[in-house]
């Protein structure tokens, strides 16, 4: 199958619930009680903590993620490669009348160490980052190293996504819009150089105990670099269990296929869990959460071996909301 007709695939299959969700926009007595403007000071902290595990809630947050990252693989030295990475995630929606939102969200890194592979030396020297990795294991030379002297911190590429969702009366959830990469990183190795876009839907379950769905999304380029292709799919499991006290038991596995990777270089599928607390600092909530996931399938050449993120999301004022 080709590069465009995966993409054609992929988009139509992630866009036929739109469908189901554009007849159901107008149904009546439907309504999004998180998209009303939300008195916090009268939430629970278990109720907080809910909508903070619900991707289309109506509290604006700016989340802190940290992520460290152990890597393995075939290629010499992968084994003793790892990563970290600052991420700051604003997320504002916008309430409509018909009790939806409209979601923005941006994911600014700061790139820490990171494992890119040296090869050949003067004019002919190059350096490969995992990306360029898994689309060219089978031809990648088995004679260079990896260097860590990338461990100077810097902007990455930023990611983001605008969507419309929300949550029905029997706590239903169903998102549907765009996610997008700009090549903003200030460190060409360690990145693909392109612009890259593509459909996202999100489906899931609010219910007494917690939240669980999933979040799709398929990248690919729309302008930059042209001398690869990028068709990746992913697909965000979200599941919390409340416990009470705004303590809750979830996991957040991001299940990835780069379509376009060399065979046995195309599957990232981690499985994990982790714990969180809601508190609040004064009148301000936050979240607290702490996450370790192994990954049972990751590229051979050089992929994820074991990931650990901590997250600080702060509640602030939504403008948007009166």
């Amino acid at each position: 199958m080709t590069s465009n007709l995966k993409c054609i695939v992929i988009t139509v299959l992630l866009g036929l619930p739109v469908l189901s969700l554009a007849s159901d926009d107008n149904t009546e007595g439907e309504v999004n009680d998180t998209a009303r403007p939300v008195k916090l000071n009268e939430l629970s902290l278990d109720e907080i903590a809910k909508e903070l595990s619900n991707p289309v809630t109506a509290l604006a947050t700016i989340s802190n993620d940290f992520e460290y990252r152990i890597y393995q693989g075939s290629l010499p030295g992968a084994d003793d490669d790892s990563a970290y990475i600052y991420t700051l995630r604003p997320s504002i929606p916008i309430p409509l009348s018909n009790g939806k939102n409209i979601l923005m969200r941006f994911g600014i890194p700061i790139n820490g160490e990171q494992p890119i592979y040296e090869v050949g030396q003067g004019d002919d020297y190059a350096e490969i980052s995992p990306f360029l990795i898994r689309q060219n294991a089978s031809i990648i030379p088995t004679d260079g190293t990896f260097d860590n002297y990338h461990g100077h911190s810097h902007l990455g590429d930023i990611d983001f996504d605008i969507a419309y969702g929300g949550v029905s009366e029997n706590g239903f959830i169903s998102m549907y819009g765009i996610a997008g990469v700009l090549p903003t990183s200030q460190d060409l190795s360690q990145s693909v150089d392109q612009y890259q876009l593509g459909p996202e839907v999100a489906f899931g379950k609010i219910t007494d105990w917690g939240v669980y769905g999933a979040w799709l999304t398929h990248l690919t380029r729309v302008y930059g670099e042209d001398k690869w292709d990028t068709n990746i799919t992913s697909m965000k499991i979200f599941f919390a269990w409340g416990l009470g006290n705004g303590w809750q038991v979830f996991s957040n596995p991001v299940i990835e296929y780069d379509w376009e990777g060399d065979s046995d270089n195309q599957l990232f599928l981690p499985l994990g869990a982790g714990v969180s607390k809601t508190a609040r600092i004064g009148s301000m909530p936050m979240k607290l959460s702490f996450e370790i996931q192994k990954y049972i399938a990751s590229p051979d050449a050089i992929g994820p071996d074991w990931l650990f993120t901590f997250s600080v999301v702060p509640v602030i004022q939504n403008p948007f909301q009166k």
